[in-house]
């Protein structure tokens, strides 16, 4: 027998060792417990009955430890015994901590990984110097809002003359370099730049130097920079680099220094070299191709300079009304010009992914208010015995940072995966996510989080831990108790909130899915099944116009001859293709009077030969196609698409009728022969453009996309392709060989990219909140037990049992399904621009994540709904 004295002296020596904590047992749990509730029940209020057991059970302690304060000796042992007493507990409840790492891993995991592409999108500083002083410089057509263009050639050299409010600007061309390696001919994506480009950046060579200002000279030497990427893949990272003579194109260009991967490289171009003026280039103001980049000068707001290219604008549409009328100048900042489009994208995903750690912050709280629940009769003991609050928040707190902590660790491997995936999977004109490391500041943003989501998860427990109430714990002899309904009003709560922002996430990857749905299921105006494509530049090989059209016909010839091909034609300008050339002229039609100082229109241009339409199965409307005496010397003819005809000649018949065009020449009068049916060429969410079709012995260009189609599938005629045009020219590369569902595919990249991410996110959210909803049903299953007993025991049958179950689960998942619809219809307003053929109030997208939430409550709920229809009323009753 545990007499009161050995209790004491038993008590005394715990306390001396403070092993109190994880070595009370049994029979003096027991003594405690009955002590102080004997004391409660005897009229004692609760505050009093907890001071008489302190001072009868341990009424030397006080003194001891407040002793072992003033030496500065406890506060580190109690963090350490902290730590000890919290490791053991998540040891003992193994299920509960495996649950709770695994939830904070993927939530702080995926965070971590879209928070780091998000930083290095849209607010890592860039490397150049005096970085929020330089500027992007677009053209812009006043008649559509917020519309940029590339800047004509002639534009730009206004600009650079008459712009004050910009000490330096420049400009890039898109181009390619052809080169003969050791494995054979390859092609080199290349930017012109003129003088200032570098000095802009002010960045330093990682090898040799920039370009100097006698290379931009007219037939100067040739020279090339390359982008540290490129020295390092293509050239093995060679320190004798600088020096080395590369033919390129068939002239021997020196590489005079090697770029860091941070220097401005547009297009995706892997080398520089200096832009030489073309005559027509002095006066082209249509068909702008090039990228603008100013440094302000020094005391220059962007305001000013904003006013100021709006007012050379307009003074050139003055001076120039045949091109420029309607033409403006946008300034736009380094960082907006860079992320494009893709801020809104990252930005939602962003919100998805945060929603996601709310979420997993929400269930790893229920589970620790669950826990401390669980564990009130201790908590109340402790308390009994003199254990402040503070040492018991400090506790739970503790706990609550172990099992961050742990899942930190555990959520670094998953963001290492996810940045790998990112970098992966990125669209290709977001340089910066595809140089997305995991590095110090990855690092940082996970622990941060870590430590945010310690106090996340830790609120909950220490909010019940403050609530207990020591008679009531004591007596409630594992049950509820007093405070129950409070917890389970709370748990009710978070669930709600998980299943809120689950729909909400469920919604967006919904509306997504609907809107490449809708992409797929759009008509493009040709058939892309069957169809391989060749990309060549053939100017330097074949520099006349004789020649190029002598090798297009060539070229067709063999490939029609490969066993499989049906159809077989070119064009300079292929539907969703990279452009690699002239696409775009201003066009009149002969008898239309053109009023003095407006604007000619724009139109799509494009040099194509017999069997391009059949091969891409375009329909013929009107008229006929190009036909093989449609050459050069014979009559000047040209075909229309049926955009073109809506804008021009509304109700007219345009066969017969005769339009000016440029194409590789001045403007010569074709006379239109054929209509052909729109093609969506920019992409399949843009709507066709007018275009016009001349016959490419007419207008022989060096930008040159031989099509073919084939039966079966057209991959597999790859390699012939290659070895027909490789025996035909073996030192001209091959910049491409594609099929044209792979060019599909790519144009679609990037809104796969988004749904991909969303859709991992909503199933992630999908998920733990079907845990959540499954852990609250469980726990207040288990605590209804003898409830459930009563009621069965008086006749309820075990269907009426389930339904209960089951429709408690249902009326959470509804509340939350309401409360997301509220915030969806809100925040899904944000995802309008990456929206197609779909709208952010689509009612079906609505109602089926509302029925997948409500189908995943309902089977959560139904496990323990099936064990409650189990419970035995004899062993439930017997249980109080």
């Amino acid at each position: 027998m545990l007499t009161p004295a050995r209790l004491l002296r038993r008590l005394r020596a715990l306390f001396a060792t403070r092993e109190f904590d994880n070595e009370l047992d049994e029979e003096l749990r027991f003594h405690i417990e009955m002590e102080t509730a004997n004391r409660v029940r005897n009229g004692m209020d609760e505050p009093a009955a907890r001071a008489t057991t302190l001072r009868d059970f341990g009424g030397t302690v006080r003194h001891r430890d407040d002793a072992r304060d003033a030496r500065g000796v406890r506060p580190v042992e109690d963090f350490i015994q902290d730590l000890r007493i919290g490791a053991r507990t998540i040891a003992r409840q193994r299920t509960y901590a495996i649950v709770a790492i695994l939830t904070l891993a993927i939530g702080i995991g995926a965070t971590t990984a879209l928070g780091s592409a998000v930083y290095r999108v849209l607010l890592a500083p860039y490397p150049f110097a005096d970085a929020d002083r330089i500027f992007t410089l677009w053209q812009t057509d006043t008649r559509v809002p917020n519309a940029t263009q590339p800047v004509a050639s002639a534009n730009f050299l206004d600009w650079k003359q008459r712009s004050r409010a910009f000490d330096r600007m420049a400009a890039a061309e898109p181009y390619s370099f052809d080169w003969v390696g050791p494995e054979g001919p390859e092609q080199f994506e290349t930017a012109l730049v003129t003088e200032d480009f570098f000095p802009i950046q002010g960045l330093r060579p990682v090898l040799g130097r920039a370009f100097v200002r006698e290379e931009f000279a007219p037939g100067s030497a040739h020279v090339v920079l390359l982008t540290e990427a490129v020295w390092r893949t293509r050239f093995g990272g060679d320190s004798t680099i600088v020096g080395r003579t590369l033919v390129l194109d068939t002239v021997p260009r020196v590489v005079v220094g090697v770029m860091p991967d941070d220097a401005m490289a547009p297009f995706g171009a892997e080398m520089w070299a200096p832009k030489e003026f073309q005559q027509h280039e002095l006066t082209s103001r249509s068909g702008g191709y090039w990228q603008v980049v100013g440094r302000l000068a020094a005391g220059v707001t962007l305001e000013q300079a904003r006013l100021e290219m709006n007012a050379i604008a307009a003074h050139l549409a003055s001076e120039h009304p045949a091109t420029n009328r309607n033409s403006g100048a946008a300034v736009v900042t380094l960082r907006d010009a860079i992320a494009g489009n893709a801020r809104q994208s990252l930005l939602v995903l962003f919100g998805a992914v945060a929603f996601v750690l709310l979420i997993a912050c929400v269930n790893v709280a229920n589970l620790q208010l669950a826990e401390a629940i669980r564990r009130r009769r201790e908590l109340a003991i402790r308390t009994a015995i003199g254990a402040g609050r503070g040492r018991l928040v400090r506790q739970l707190l503790t706990e609550s940072m172990l099992v961050a902590a742990v899942g930190c660790v555990a959520a670094l491997a998953i963001a290492y995966a996810g940045i790998i995936a990112i970098r992966t999977f990125a669209p290709s004109g977001l340089w910066q996510l595809q140089r997305l490391a995991f590095d110090a500041s990855t690092l940082a943003l996970a622990l941060a989080l870590a430590g945010v989501t310690t106090i996340a998860i830790g609120i909950m427990p220490v909010l019940a831990a403050g609530r207990i109430r020591l008679a009531e714990s004591l007596a409630a002899g594992g049950r509820s108790g007093s405070g129950g309904r409070g917890r389970r009003q709370a748990n009710r709560v978070l669930v709600v909130s998980e299943v809120a922002l689950a729909l909400v996430l469920l919604v967006g990857a919904g509306l997504l899915f609907r809107s490449l749905s809708e992409l797929g299921r759009t008509n493009r105006g040709y058939e892309t099944d069957g169809v391989l494509v060749a990309t060549v530049q053939a100017w330097s090989y074949y520099p006349t116009p004789v020649r190029r059209a002598e090798f297009v016909k060539q070229a067709l010839g063999r490939l029609g001859a490969i066993p499989g091909v049906e159809n077989v034609g070119m064009t300079s300008s292929l539907p969703l293709a990279w452009p690699i050339g002239f696409e775009r002229g201003r066009a009149t039609i002969e008898g239309q009077v053109v009023a003095p100082g407006e604007e000619l229109p724009t139109v799509r241009a494009a040099a194509v030969t017999t069997g391009y339409f059949e091969a891409l199965r375009i329909p013929l409307e009107q008229g006929r196609t190009i036909a093989a005496t449609d050459v050069a010397g014979a009559p000047l003819v040209a075909l229309v698409n049926r955009a073109f005809v809506r804008r021009h000649f509304r109700d007219e018949n345009p066969i017969g009728k005769r339009i000016s065009m440029g194409f590789m020449s001045a403007p010569l009068l074709r006379e239109i022969v054929g209509v052909v049916g729109d093609v969506r060429h920019d992409g399949l969410h843009a709507d066709p453009s007018p275009s016009v079709f001349i016959p490419h012995a007419q207008g022989s260009t060096g930008a040159i996309h031989l099509v073919a189609r084939v039966a079966g599938d057209p991959a597999l005629l790859e390699r012939q392709v290659r070895a027909e045009l490789a025996a035909l020219n073996g030192a001209m590369p091959l910049s491409e060989v594609t099929t044209m569902n792979a060019l599909v595919a790519r144009s679609l990249r990037e809104r796969r990219f988004q749904l991909g991410l969303l859709a991992c996110f909503s199933i992630t959210a999908l998920l733990l909140s079907a845990i959540g909803i499954y852990g609250v049903m469980s726990r207040a299953t288990s605590e209804r037990t003898h409830e459930i007993g009563v009621r069965m025991a008086v006749g309820a049958h075990a269907a009426n049992v389930r339904w209960m179950v089951l429709r408690t689960g249902s009326v959470l998942a509804l509340g939350g399904i309401v409360a997301g619809a509220a915030i969806a219809l809100v925040l899904t307003r944000y995802m309008s621009g990456m929206l197609f053929g779909v709208t952010p109030l689509d009612p079906v997208t609505y109602l089926t994540a509302a029925g997948i939430l409500l189908v995943a409550a309902i089977l959560a709920t139904w496990l323990p709904a099936w064990r409650a229809s189990r419970v035995d009323p004899v062993t439930a009753l017997r249980s109080d």
